[in-house]
């Protein structure tokens, strides 16, 4: 009788150890999907506090992305009727003029991308504007342009990437100097259940060609419980580090950060102890949003933390907090603002975060200093 306990138990054993076959592998899983080593962050000591930015108006009609340098804001506006870019000083309010004219002609532009990134060359301003529809990239003199009144183009370049990239176009866009690209490939969908790695390309300014690629992940993420479509499980917002050195993912569906190293190509992540892993990505029916939006100093990494399940219907729910990192992934503070979060820049030069909201037209800003400083 004992014996064929003993053996009852022992069959149950198999059958539990084959249904939960490892909280204590997802170590093991994770560095079988991510291409680089996985810090883990562990918040419980650091600083929290609740911070009122303060407000402005600008003197024009306003809206969509929202991009920040130094005084000046640049929305990508897609409400427009004649360009795609509208630019504000931020020290007045004042609108300084509307760029890059929409149109299929000589001059004009089709559907274009945010501004993602600048730099600067002979102290103008610089930023990269992508065509997906034209497979072009074309290098915009924002300086110039604020002088002359007009879109000032300084050379484009074809990016091929329907043929190269089988169809996966670009999510980001980042302008190193005025000879390197850094282009995020997005996820395309394989199967219902499957889809390809986003990764990083770097591409050259002048030829267009390709340079090499980053690859962030080692393999996909199959889950067929969830709702959420394979192609977007791994998505994330990401930022260039405003002298080039570094690009930074903030995942969408795991509390993680990315930081590659654009000399040596090396991705490190950190992820929050929230219980949430690469590996859960796999099982987990209802995924959560993390990161909401993201943006960069050369100081610090700006991150709108949500962390529940995607909201349903039109209307965004109140996203008030923001989570400061430093570029090593050290978590510095933990922020709540009185306003919702929408979009959001970063003045790198005067050290001043803009925000917008969903509910208004208002700018929201506030030193940086604010958000790191502890409080006496």
């Amino acid at each position: 009788m004992m014996r064929h306990i003993g053996s009852i138990v022992h069959v149950l054993s198999c059958i539990l150890l084959l249904q939960f076959p490892a909280s204590c592998g997802n170590q093991t899983s994770d560095s079988e999907i991510f291409n680089g080593e996985i810090v883990s962050i562990d918040d419980k000591d650091v600083m929290e506090k609740e911070v009122e930015f303060r407000e402005m108006e600008l003197k024009g009609v306003n809206y969509g992305f929202l991009s920040v340098c130094d005084t000046l804001a640049i929305y990508m506006n897609p409400q427009l009727p004649s360009h795609w870019y509208q630019v504000f000083n931020l020290k007045s309010g004042e609108e300084m003029g509307d760029f890059c004219m929409r149109g299929n002609g000589h001059g004009e532009f089709t559907p274009v991308g945010p501004v993602f990134n600048f730099y600067r060359e002979a102290n103008d301003m610089k930023t990269l504007v992508f065509e997906s529809n034209k497979e072009r990239a074309s290098i915009w003199n924002i300086t110039k342009s604020l002088l002359d009144g007009s879109t000032v183009i300084e050379r484009s370049v074809r990016m091929p990437w329907m043929k190269e990239n089988r169809g996966a176009c670009y999510n980001e866009f980042f302008i190193k100097d005025r000879n390197v690209a850094y282009g995020k490939v997005q996820s395309n969908p394989v199967n219902e259940h499957d889809a390809t790695l986003p990764y990083y390309q770097i591409r050259d300014l002048k030829s267009g060609e390709k340079i090499s690629d980053i690859h962030i992940f080692k393999r996909g993420i199959i889950n067929k419980s969830t709702r959420t479509i394979p192609e977007v499980i791994l998505n994330s917002n990401d930022v260039m580090k405003p002298d080039g050195s570094k690009i930074v993912q903030a995942m969408i569906r795991v509390p993680q950060l990315n930081i590659i190293d654009t000399e040596s190509e090396q991705v490190v992540a950190y992820r929050l102890d929230y219980g949430m892993s690469l590996s859960d990505l796999e099982t987990t029916k209802n995924l959560k949003t993390y990161f909401h939006r993201i943006c960069a100093d050369d100081d610090y990494i700006y991150a709108v933390y949500y962390g529940k399940e995607p909201w349903e219907g039109n209307e965004p729910p109140m996203i008030n907090r923001i989570y400061v990192f430093d570029w090593n992934g050290r978590l510095i503070s933990k922020i709540t603002t009185k306003h919702s979060i929408s979009e959001m820049g970063v003045d790198n030069l005067n050290r001043i975060l803009y925000t917008t909201s969903h509910t208004d037209e208002k700018l929201y800003y506030i030193k940086t200093d604010e958000l790191v400083a502890k409080e006496n």
